[in-house]
């Protein structure tokens, strides 16, 4: 099966000086645009963050079958001048692998708290990252893209992922 992450640039957050071509994601036009990309290449599943003040925007441009997780942050960034903190954030998901009665069930929230100093705004965590490979029902031997690599965190969190959910040996070794 294939799945997709999506992270983009949130809505209103995109302009990047060094990246000017993330411009596209301070439009609804450019999120939708991307809905449709992870529609059409990823019909097995996938999941994409947002900030919690553009889920009324963006969740009408998803498909009616997608459901909202909640990452809840214990320890987020406060600003003073924000009166009410960010401190969960929306991840939409479709699709996913049927799970089996001997597979646990998976909560639609997590609470981990964000990354520091890994050099990259927004670097999500390992656990958030194997909670979203829990909730689509990947196997090791899926294919997974990470469509806004950014700082890598969320590949390397899949190779390792994948190390610890290898598929059991046909045949004992001697």
């Amino acid at each position: 099966m294939r799945f997709a992450y999506a992270d983009p640039p949130y809505l209103g957050y995109a302009t990047y000086y060094d990246h000017p071509e993330t411009a596209v994601y301070d439009t609804l036009d450019g999120h939708r645009s991307l809905v449709d990309r992870l529609c059409s290449e990823f019909p097995d599943g996938w999941a994409m963050s947002m900030t919690s003040g553009n889920l009324r925007e963006i969740l009408p441009l998803c498909p009616a079958d997608v459901r909202v997780m909640a990452w809840v942050k214990p320890f987020a960034s406060f600003k003073p001048t924000v009166r009410v903190a960010y401190a969960w954030e929306p991840v939409v998901v479709r699709g996913g692998r049927k799970r089996s009665k001997d597979r646990d069930t998976v909560r639609d929230w997590l609470a981990c708290s964000i990354t520091l100093k890994r050099g990259f705004t927004g670097a999500k965590p390992d656990a958030f990252c194997h909670w979203i490979f829990e909730v689509l029902g990947m196997e090791a031997d899926d294919e997974f893209v990470d469509l806004f690599p950014g700082s890598g965190a969320v590949s390397r969190a899949h190779s390792g992922w994948k190390q610890q959910h290898r598929l059991p040996l046909t045949e004992q070794p001697i």
